[in-house]
């Protein structure tokens, strides 16, 4: 599953097998953030909806420094109501990712 809304958390858990949630520090969240923005900017990226062109807002901004304070506990609270049926893997690095995915790859 993607995103990280709380308000629709639930009923993406309950499709899904699995939940890899992608945690990085907010100085590395914040510098993709604007990387991406000033990678594509006023462009679609090829994994986004069509006519659904990048941008940069201070609310997202916003949203970025404030996620661990107003949004993880949330996602941590339905998450725990969920605990022993869903399998939960938190990646808190890019170095995380890349052994999950080397791991998968069987290039451990």
């Amino acid at each position: 599953m993607d995103g990280t809304s709380p308000r629709t958390l639930p009923e993406r858990l309950a499709r899904a097998d699995l939940v890899i949630w992608l945690r990085p520090p907010r100085h590395v969240s914040l510098c993709g953030v604007v990387t991406r923005w000033f990678r594509y900017a006023g462009r679609t990226r090829a994994e986004m909806a069509e006519r659904c062109p990048e941008r940069l807002t201070l609310e997202f901004l916003r949203y970025v420094w404030y996620f661990e304070r107003d949004s993880a506990p949330k996602i941590i609270e339905r998450l725990t109501a969920n605990a022993g049926e869903i399998p939960l893997l938190v990646l808190k690095s890019h170095g995380d990712s890349r052994a999950l995915l080397a791991n998968l790859d069987g290039r451990h």
